[in-house]
């Protein structure tokens, strides 16, 4: 070791004689350190911004389950008051059907003229058997619980409560309430986020062609969008996005485009099929957004980081 200590000394000599060749040799010295330690700090600020965009994702997807949970409590709370409703009541108990129409018809104009668009209350009569139940509704009254979630209806896709009204251990009535789920695009906005809902191809089938019908635009080869809902340029931007950058959305649960920050949830329905998902997200330069913050603190980061680099090697040498 002491001779080893002795070379690097004679060589270092041998340098500081020929001016030429030291002051090449700490100049390449010098650059390789630089570079090698931007490379750590590259990479250090790099692992940062994705742990702010993964965080950032699902500070996304808990304001979309806080906001879902909200609307069930909405929904509970809108139905405990409509099943101690003892007229409404009375037209079940009799088999009344056009009692409940009437009934339904008044709730749901009271609630247009509240300015609530897409949001509706029905009745169901299980023991009209001229008229076919659509499968969520079968499976309240066969297993008499409560259900609340997503659900694809022949008129779209609404979030729904389906509750049953039980006398005698017998099933005599539903009241579902029933909201879009484009209507959650004015939530996030309000937020200042963005909000779009993209539809399985595969779920197609089940709407019906006058609610398909002109209405649904391809977004790529996996997923439609209800355009009447959505003219956004967040929502116009994505057919935009190659089919490979798509894959990486899906794979690492977020996507930066250059435009935009985007992420996006799973959407499952009450029958536990994913029917498509929400995507979410915000403009990249949001005054105050998380990634206009990241981007700032990874800049910032960078060039203090290889100042003192800098300073240190000029130091050394």
């Amino acid at each position: 070791m002491f001779s080893f200590i002795q070379y690097l000394h004679g060589l270092l000599e041998k340098l500081k004689k020929n001016k030429g060749l030291w002051f090449t040799t700490i100049t390449v010295v010098s650059i390789i350190g630089i570079l090698f330690c931007l490379y750590i700090i590259t990479s250090m600020t790099s692992n940062v911004s994705e742990k702010v965009y993964n965080s950032m994702s699902d500070e996304y997807i808990a304001r979309v389950d806080n906001h879902l949970g909200s609307k069930e409590f909405e929904y509970k709370t809108i139905v405990l008051a409509l099943s101690q409703d003892k007229e409404l009541l009375g037209f079940f108990e009799k088999g009344n059907d056009e009692g409940l129409t009437v009934f339904a018809k008044t709730l749901n104009e009271s609630i247009l003229k509240n300015s609530i668009n897409n949001f509706k209350v029905l009745f169901h009569n299980p023991a009209k058997k001229d008229k076919i139940l659509r499968s969520s509704i079968n499976s309240v009254v066969n297993t008499k619980n409560s259900v609340y979630g997503i659900d694809t209806t022949a008129d779209g896709i609404f979030n729904v409560y389906l509750k049953p009204l039980v006398k005698d251990e017998k099933v005599y009535g539903v009241i579902e309430i029933r909201e879009s789920i484009h209507n959650y695009r004015k939530y996030f906005e309000n937020l200042d986020d963005q909000y779009v809902f993209l539809l399985d191809k595969k779920m197609l089938p089940k709407l019906s062609v006058a609610t398909k019908q002109g209405r649904y635009r391809d977004m790529n080869e996996n997923y439609v969008v209800a355009q009447t809902f959505y003219d956004t340029k967040f929502s116009a931007t994505i057919p935009e996005i190659e089919k490979e950058k798509f894959s990486e959305l899906i794979s690492q649960n977020y996507l930066i485009d250059g435009i935009y920050y985007r992420t996006y949830k799973t959407v499952t329905d009450i029958n536990g099929v994913d029917i498509g998902i929400m995507v979410l997200g915000e403009i990249v330069d949001k005054e105050n957004g998380f990634v206009n913050i990241a981007d700032n603190m990874t800049k910032t980061v960078t060039m203090v980081s290889l100042g003192l680099v800098i300073s240190i090697m000029l130091f050394m040498f």
